[in-house]
Formats: C-alpha cells, sequence, structure tokens
C-alpha cells in the first residue's frame, strides 16, 4: 500500500508573495473565486478557473505535487460523483456520451475548487489563519458569538490533520508488517480489518486532545481575551487590491455568463 498523504492542510513556507498576503484577504479572495467555480457552467468558464489557479500556484512557488496530493483526499469524491452523475444521466436521457462528458464536467470542478481551498493552509500558518478567522469572527461577539474559541478550533483542526494522517500511517504500516490485508476483501471485510487501525488512532486522538489542553492551561489560556501578538495583523494597500481583483475579475466572469 502507498505511503499515506503527508501534505493534507499541512503549511508550506515559501516567502512568496501570497504568503505574506494578509489572512483574511486571503479568507475573503478564496471564497470569492470558488464561489465563480462550482456555477461555471462552459468549457471556456472552466479553462479561466483553472487558469487562475495556476497564476495563484506559481505565485505562491508551491510545487504542483504539493497541490496535487493535498487535494487527493477530493479526488474519491470526484469519481462517486462522476459515476452517480453519469448514471443519472444515462437513465434519464439513454444518452451515454453525453453523460459521461457532462459527469466529468462536473468532476473537474470539484477538483479545481478544492485545489483553490487547499491553497489557503498551504500558504497560511495555523496562527496566521487563527488571528485572521479571530478579526473576521470578533464583530459577531456582541452577539454572544465565541469568535476565538471557534477561531482558535477550526485553526487547531487545519493543524493536527497531517499530524493525525501521519499517526494514520504509522498504524497502518504496523499492521502491514503483521500480516493484515486493509486492501483486500468486499467493504464489510475491509472495514473489519481497518478497526485495529481505527482503535489505537481514537486513543492518539485523546491522548493529544488531552496534551493540548494541559499545555493551554499551564499557559494560563482563558479564551484569548486580552492575549497579545507577536505579528499583529497588518492590512496593506496590495491586500485590498487582491481582494478588489478578486470581486472585480467574478463579477465580469458572471456577468458574460461563463
Amino acid at each position: 500500500m502507498p505511503a499515506m498523504n503527508m501534505n493534507l492542510g499541512q503549511y508550506v513556507p515559501t516567502g512568496s508573495i501570497i504568503h505574506r498576503l494578509d489572512p483574511r484577504a486571503k479568507l475573503f479572495s478564496m471564497l470569492i473565486l470558488i464561489s465563480a467555480v462550482f456555477p461555471s457552467k462552459t468549457y471556456t468558464g472552466v479553462v479561466i478557473c483553472f487558469g487562475v489557479l495556476m497564476m495563484i500556484v506559481s505565485l505562491s512557488k508551491i510545487s504542483w505535487r504539493s497541490v496535487i496530493r493535498s487535494a487527493k483526499p477530493v479526488l474519491f469524491l470526484a469519481v462517486f460523483t462522476m459515476i452517480f452523475h453519469v448514471a443519472a444521466g444515462i437513465f434519464r436521457d439513454g444518452d451515454i456520451l453525453q453523460s459521461v462528458i457532462s459527469g466529468a464536467f462536473m468532476a473537474v470542478r470539484l477538483v479545481i475548487l478544492m485545489m483553490f481551498a487547499v491553497m489557503l493552509p498551504l500558504t497560511t500558518s495555523p496562527l496566521e489563519l487563527a488571528d485572521g478567522l479571530d478579526a473576521i469572527f470578533r464583530p459577531l461577539e456582541r452577539f454572544r458569538f465565541p469568535a476565538n474559541e471557534v477561531s482558535m478550533m477550526i485553526a487547531m483542526a487545519l493543524r493536527f490533520i497531517p499530524l493525525l494522517m501521519e499517526e494514520t500511517d504509522k498504524i497502518m504500516r504496523a499492521q502491514l508488517s503483521r500480516g493484515a490485508r486493509l486492501d483486500q476483501g468486499n467493504i464489510f471485510q475491509r472495514v473489519k480489518a481497518f478497526m485495529p487501525v481505527l482503535i489505537p488512532l481514537i486513543v492518539i486522538i485523546f491522548r493529544r486532545a488531552d496534551e493540548i489542553a494541559v499545555a493551554m492551561e499551564a499557559r494560563g489560556y482563558d479564551g484569548g481575551k486580552g492575549r497579545t501578538r507577536r505579528k499583529p495583523l497588518a492590512w496593506r494597500l496590495r491586500d485590498s487590491l487582491v481582494v478588489l481583483m478578486s470581486v472585480t475579475g467574478v463579477g465580469i466572469f458572471f456577468a458574460l455568463g461563463l
């Protein structure tokens, strides 16, 4: 069995102009760009979206291999979506070729959308992401919304996804060395074979959660009120230009009906 992906949600520091953007600008721009990908109904629109993605990846100085490996988990969903769409199209219209083309078109849009999404954790450190989410959610505190706690949970989840994937890979390798057959048999046999992996993984998750809780308590964490930041967020002209370019580009995109 091949090694599992170690880049899922993992920050890749390259010092690029994308990395230096304010995390709030990256969050806003990502949401704006994603809003143009899935509603796209033309091949031209998908090509343009992919071109924008290529430009972002190039500016970020992150290899395409890392981006593709980070988006690898969504490939299963994309394949399943394509199969379901093809089957529904054949059942509805009886046109196999058109159903395959339509299903592939939807799967490609889903993969591009996921690649846009993974560029955020790849180019933004968990701490920056937490600070950005905290700043965005902060106006909701007047409605008793726990802005800092929610942003911290999201950032911690993104931080520990690659660590849990690494632990899963270690456990699976250990089971395979003992003769386990994790990739053989029908679905029920595979689920049963995976139980020796799932149980120790749950134990590791609880242990890590306990370690984090103890560390945060030892440092006097009380929800973030009054907490100072080593690198305060600073919205600059380049951040405004990036958001403005995203809004303008997507506006033209929708105006042209792409």
